[in-house]
């Protein structure tokens, strides 16, 4: 009877492992509670301290995240190290010590090998999950503003919003959120629908949010881009 034990024992491993190399890398890192996200949001973007050198670099960032490098190689000088993500066909020059870097969009999870100057490394881009936070469709989220209006936030630039914005919308650009959060703190328990061009910003901005604990965030997943193409409407400043 021991016997049999242990062979179901040894056969149920088996299968558990074949469960976990089904999946890609970026899916089974997606499925942790205690994945670290690298780098902070600031101002709207996911700045990420590197210090240069040999060591290899495996950094986590979210789908939808505009990431920063800050670099920094404990020296004086301000020297210009290129960044280059070929799958992403990213080339840059980024200055060591500068605090204006360009910044680059993650629009597609997966994993994707970099270099800057001597370093090397990869970034694993996850999809954002949570269970207070929920991405819709375009008919889900016209479904949902013509039966039970949540408030609808609109985080694209000024300039964005003056070429068309859905009707209802508040205008908070995701840059101003974090310094603005006050404007939103009265609708904390209430139902939260983002959006902002394609669905990228809106995600970061949706992050943002959850954690300062608002309860109920949804982002639209096509952006406004995805909703008028769908033939929904888009309403212009008077």
């Amino acid at each position: 009877m021991k016997i049999y034990r242990i062979i179901l024992l040894i056969a149920f491993g088996f299968l558990i492992a074949g469960c976990s190399l089904d999946k890609t890398p970026e899916e089974n890192m997606s499925n942790q509670q205690d994945v670290k996200i690298s780098g902070q949001i600031q101002a709207g973007y996911r700045v990420i301290p590197l210090m240069l050198g040999s060591e290899s670099a495996n950094l986590t960032v979210y789908r939808g995240d505009y990431i920063k490098f800050q670099l920094n190689d404990q020296g004086d000088s301000t020297e210009t190290y290129l960044l280059d993500i070929p799958e992403l066909d990213i080339h840059a020059s980024l200055l060591e010590h500068a605090e204006d870097q360009p910044f680059f969009k993650m629009k597609n999870k997966g994993v994707y090998k970099f270099k800057i100057g001597d370093r090397s490394g990869q970034i694993n881009v996850i999809e954002f999950k949570q269970s207070n936070y929920a991405e819709l469709s375009n008919q889900e989220a016209w479904e949902l503003l013509n039966d039970n209006p949540p408030i609808l936030l609109d985080v694209r630039t000024q300039g964005e919003y003056n070429r068309g914005y859905i009707e209802g919308a508040v205008l908070i650009p995701l840059q101003e959120i974090q310094s603005r959060i006050g404007e939103l703190e009265q609708y904390q328990n209430q139902p939260i629908l983002i959006y902002c061009a394609t669905g990228n910003r809106s995600t970061t901005a949706s992050k943002i949010l959850l954690d300062r604990g608002f309860k109920d965030i949804m982002n639209l997943r096509s952006g406004i881009v995805g909703w008028a193409r769908s033939g929904y409407g888009i309403k212009f400043p008077s």
